[in-house]
């Protein structure tokens, strides 16, 4: 059984995942000439995970050992898509929400724009536990704007928590902090319907879980944590 999509989708999608177009109309990986980046045109922010996959509010089938990661933030201009809702995951999405490689994940992010434009920058972290917080510094060029923030989650067939292309640019100025919601996504390459399923290859879309073992009875997708990014 496929997980289903019910009216809470379209609640949490805009809790979750942001528009990837350029908002403000500015050309595409620029922002306008004005944006208020200082001295050396880097802007500091600390990105901050917080995790509530507890056995308490999650108890069917709850792993015996459960994390999310390895932690990824990718730090793109404004024309890259990482993924998006509704869309087939590419190879480099598949392998990460799969098994955590991150090494595909850069390689398919070379094929689409190239690593030596200066267009994107990953960033890594250690897993993070089921319950707790964890942070690290990211840095934005008036380039790379844009950040879309990856965790999978550890024992699962192809699911994870993210946020796509979070813009820290709000016409000529940057925001002092952008939170959302995270719920977890299914990368739809897996068949697998439990945490530690043996599953085989499928290639549905990218969607949320709205059924069991991660979600209960009710209309409403139970969010996994918040993601924070601060300015420094």
């Amino acid at each position: 059984m496929k997980f289903k999509f019910k009216y809470a989708f379209v609640i949490v999608l805009s809790m979750v995942i942001l528009s990837c177009g350029d908002d403000d109309g500015s050309p595409a990986g620029e922002p306008d000439s004005g944006t208020d980046f200082e001295g050396n045109a880097t802007a500091e922010y600390t990105l901050s995970f917080e995790t509530s996959f507890s056995e308490e509010m999650f108890p069917e089938e709850y792993p015996s050992n459960p994390s999310f990661g390895p932690v990824v933030a990718i730090i793109h201009s404004p024309n890259i898509n990482v993924f998006q809702t509704g869309s087939v995951a590419n190879d480099g999405l598949a392998a990460y929400a799969e098994s955590g490689d991150v090494d595909a994940l850069a390689t398919a992010l070379e094929s689409q724009q190239g690593q030596s434009e200066g267009l994107f920058l990953i960033q890594t972290a250690s897993n993070a536990s089921a319950v707790g917080t964890s942070s690290f510094d990211i840095t934005f060029t008036p380039t790379r704007t844009r950040v879309t923030f990856l965790a999978k989650l550890n024992p699962s067939p192809d699911w994870f928590v993210g946020a796509a292309s979070l813009d820290i640019v709000d016409g000529n100025t940057l925001k002092e902090e952008i939170q959302t919601g995270l719920v977890l996504l299914d990368a739809g390459t897996k068949a697998g319907e439990t945490y530690e399923s043996s599953s085989v290859s499928e290639n549905n879309t990218i969607g949320i879980c709205v059924d069991a073992p991660y979600a209960g009875d009710g209309p409403f997708v139970e969010s996994l944590g918040n993601l924070t990014i601060t300015r420094n």
